[in-house]
């Protein structure tokens, strides 16, 4: 339907020639209005939904316009299919319009106005990333966003920032679940297809169905895509912002296993959980855990030989002799520094890597036992991290894949 008025015409027409005695048909009307710069081109207004004729009950929105051919037909479509997708990650949108502003003599006779622009109606947001990846990419002149809850991305002491860390986990989640409906996104390489709303991320657009492809294959390949396209979406977001993978060993291990990932074919289900699970997602408490359940399965008869191959392959030769290198780097005396050096001193290790790992299992126990002088566990995580950085990382590389 064109617009809005062929649409009240229709129902109009409906409610005349219903005879039924078992079916009654109407519909709800409310008023839109958004504001626009003619000068600039957006690809989103900012707007109110009236569903009183007072005015009194209004819900502040933004109209995401729908571009390319057959914008009508992609509006409706996406709509349905975004309002099908329910789950957190997603937000629903209220409707689908079309809007023309004819008689608005200061209006360009060339504007997208004029012509009519499709367009998808959610709640209010405070930026898509696109935008947001503008105001938060560092300046010449050094002028200061603030945004304390995005910003940095990478902490001061090397970690992945909290809200980015929840964020990126639960989307790769959520786009699983949104596969599980029978539905994938298709877009999620747009930055424009990111929005934060209530100090969350969100996505909007959901453009496609997996019913709609020919076989298992493509199905498959959608699905995967879609969590390919948010990895090189942050790829894009973390270089505008400064923050360079290569020089950021655990972000780098990250990136590494998802390219690696794709290049041994995974199953689907497999690939989307193991990248969910990787230790730069994980909060301390699950990181540290891990060591506990590789050291388990080291020390068991039916996994232990398995275990210690790998610990014993070349790509762990960084971490030989660790003992060594780990003495002479604790000289600071701070107290993650005391702890860890007091837990080593009660044991008894070589420099082999299968010593390693017993060592760092037997922090988590130790701390739980008598370790909070050491401060609290993200403190022993960040120790574990300046001593044996990418250690856990390369572990969950070389037994996850």
């Amino acid at each position: 339907m064109q617009d809005q008025k062929e649409f009240f015409h229709f129902v109009e027409t409906l409610h005349a020639e219903n005879n039924k005695h078992n079916q009654v048909i109407g519909s709800g009307v409310y008023l839109y209005s958004f504001k626009f710069n003619p000068n600039i081109s957006q690809e989103f207004y900012e707007g109110y939904l009236y569903f009183e004729r007072d005015g009194q009950k209004v819900q502040n929105v933004a109209f995401v316009k729908v571009v390319g051919e057959h914008a009508d037909v992609k509006a409706i479509e996406v709509f349905h299919r975004t309002r099908t997708a329910i789950d957190d990650v997603v937000l629903r949108p209220w409707t689908y319009l079309f809007s023309q502003q004819k008689d608005f003599s200061e209006l360009p006779h060339d504007t997208e106005l004029r012509k009519g622009i499709w367009s998808l109606c959610y709640d209010r947001f405070e930026h898509n990333l696109k935008d947001w990846t503008k105001l938060a990419k560092p300046k010449p002149k050094g002028i200061a966003y603030n945004d304390k809850l995005k910003l940095p991305i990478k902490t001061c002491d090397g970690r992945l920032n909290d809200f980015w860390r929840d964020s990126i986990s639960e989307l790769i989640s959520g786009v699983g679940r949104i596969h599980s409906k029978g539905l994938y996104h298709g877009k999620l390489r747009l930055r424009s297809n990111y929005v934060f709303i209530n100090e969350c991320m969100k996505i909007i657009n959901v453009e496609g169905s997996l019913d709609e492809l020919k076989s298992d294959d493509e199905r498959c390949t959608e699905k995967k895509k879609d969590i390919f396209d948010i990895f090189w979406m942050l790829d894009q977001v973390f270089q505008s912002l400064g923050e360079n993978k290569n020089n950021w060993l655990e972000c780098r291990h990250f990136f590494e296993f998802v390219k690696d990932s794709r290049t041994l074919k995974l199953r689907y289900d497999d690939f989307i959980k193991k990248v969910a699970g990787h230790p730069f997602l994980l909060s301390t408490d699950k990181r540290i855990n891990l060591f506990d359940d590789y050291e388990c399965k080291r020390t068991d008869e039916t996994t232990g030989e398995d275990i210690k191959l790998v610990l014993g392959s070349s790509e762990f030769d960084t971490f030989k002799s660790w003992n060594n290198a780990f003495l002479a780097s604790t000289g600071t005396s701070t107290n993650v520094d005391n702890f860890m050096l007091g837990v080593y001193n009660h044991g008894k290790y070589s420099g082999d890597v299968e010593d390693l790992l017993r060592y760092l299992r037997n922090l988590k126990h130790h701390y739980h036992q008598h370790g909070l002088a050491a401060g609290s566990m993200v403190d022993v995580d960040r120790g574990v991290s300046k001593h044996f950085g990418g250690f856990l990382e390369l572990l969950y590389k070389k037994l996850e894949v």
